[in-house]
């Protein structure tokens, strides 16, 4: 974590930043480790032990979200290449995925897509129950 920002360029546009962190995550899968780095750059003046709490917070949030699209959508196997065509179908997934955890039944999320697909008054309630 450096709090000292004079020496990188380009921070002009940025006027609330006071920190740059940088975060070394390794992970291992099947016996092979995996190391990635990353940046970020943020306004919040806190210690490392909270940046790192909130970093692993979000890829939680993420990898969660992933694992879901990936279950429910099978996102991982979409073949989808063409323009802006992955973009589109990977934000429909996200909004039907929203749309799915707001159901207040105590229907599985598997299971409501499977009934708004067979019955047409299940998924016209679905829709009508959306919150924006």
């Amino acid at each position: 974590m450096c709090g000292d920002l004079a020496l990188l360029d380009g921070l002009d546009g940025w006027p609330a930043i006071s920190r740059v962190v940088m975060v070394e995550a390794g992970r291992e899968k099947q016996g092979q480790l995996t190391e990635q780095t990353r940046f970020y750059l943020s306004s919040l003046e806190a210690d490392a032990q909270t940046f790192n709490r909130l970093v692993r917070n979000h890829w939680g949030i993420e990898n969660k979200l992933h694992w879901m699209l990936d279950v429910y959508f099978a996102e991982d196997r979409c073949r989808t290449r063409k323009g802006n065509g992955a973009d589109n179908t990977a934000t429909l997934r996200k909004m039907a995925l929203q749309v799915l955890n707001q159901q207040k039944d105590k229907e599985s999320i598997k299971s409501r897509r499977k009934m708004a697909g067979w019955n047409d008054q299940y998924l016209l309630t679905m829709i009508q129950n959306i919150k924006f």
